[in-house]
């Protein structure tokens, strides 16, 4: 399996150090913002980020989009939208920068923002983008979502009808629909040469999806290790223990009171856009290769994200 996290973290320090000093690198782009505080929560996908961000949207002083989008509200994107971007960013270091640079600077956030006093960004596409987030917003505070392997690959995708909710790549005989399509475009597959590619034509959607589980949350969670401002949060403590899920984030978001835990509390209580059924089996219904590659992938990692 192909590890991004220190490929990418070299590569940033390489264009971080190749780019001359001025008054719109990263500590100027901090600044920019005034008042206005950054969050950015990336994840595989399938990990609760809709209800997050309408939650945290509810709050007084708080913007918080998905995917880009304000929760419930018109299906224009108040940030611009990134999809194509994405799966090139994964592989291309300086491309991931040049989007951030382009697409996330502070004046951008800051209009999208406007008068309030903080500004979150739940998105799966932000998960490539995480070294030059840090970098253009030195001051935001990053949270990494993490789900179990079996409910993600469980969820990531549907085996017959429109997927409304891909997160996931599908089964291969899937006819797809042009958004289904349009979707696929900007998720990360194996680097061309690489033996996972070489494997990738003959790959179940369960296969598929635990390595694409993996390969992401590696990242993530080299990432989390690596760098003070980010955060673990875990979406089964969101579905087991809610209270100690939100009293531990909005402590973190410097959001924390008695009255916005309550509200979301209540606000998440609706779980938005979950599957009202899974189509994929449970575990003990796989085959025996996808057994073997989530014994090789999954259970290592799993292993040491929820240790």
């Amino acid at each position: 399996m192909t590890c991004w996290t220190d490929h990418i973290r070299q590569e940033g320090r390489d264009i971080c150090s190749s780019r001359p000093a001025c008054s719109s690198g990263p500590a100027a782009e901090g600044q920019a913002l005034g008042h206005c505080r950054l969050a950015f929560c990336a994840s595989t996908g399938r990990t609760a980020t809709m209800c997050l961000a309408t939650t945290l949207n509810s709050l007084p002083g708080v913007v918080a989009l998905h995917e880009g989008h304000a929760p419930g509200a018109s299906p224009v994107p108040r940030l611009p939208l990134i999809n194509l971007q994405n799966c090139k960013a994964w592989h291309e270091p300086a491309y991931a920068q040049l989007t951030v640079e382009e697409l996330r600077d502070s004046a951008t956030l800051s209009k999208t923002a406007g008068d309030a006093d903080m500004l979150i960004d739940v998105a799966f596409y932000n998960a490539p983008l995480l070294v030059p987030l840090a970098r253009q917003h030195p001051g935001s505070i990053l949270f990494v979502i993490f789900r179990r392997c079996e409910g993600f690959v469980r969820s990531a995708t549907i085996v017959s009808g429109e997927d409304r909710q891909p997160a996931g790549w599908p089964d291969r005989s899937k006819p797809l629909t042009n958004r289904e399509k349009f979707i696929a475009l900007g998720r990360l597959r194996p680097r061309p040469g690489s033996e996972e590619a070489e494997r990738w034509p003959v790959w179940s959607a369960i296969q598929r999806n635990i390595w694409l589980w993996s390969s992401v949350n590696s990242h993530l969670l080299g990432f989390a290790k690596s760098h003070p401002n980010c955060h673990k949060i875990l979406y089964e403590d969101l579905v087991e223990n809610p209270n100690r899920f939100w009293t531990g984030f909005l402590r973190e978001l410097g959001l924390f009171s008695e009255l916005n835990l309550t509200r979301c509390m209540d606000s998440s209580a609706k779980k938005l856009n979950q599957r009202a059924s899974y189509q994929v089996g449970r575990i003990d219904r796989w085959g025996y290769a996808d057994l073997a590659l989530y014994e090789r992938l999954a259970i290592p990692l799993e292993n040491e994200i929820y240790d």
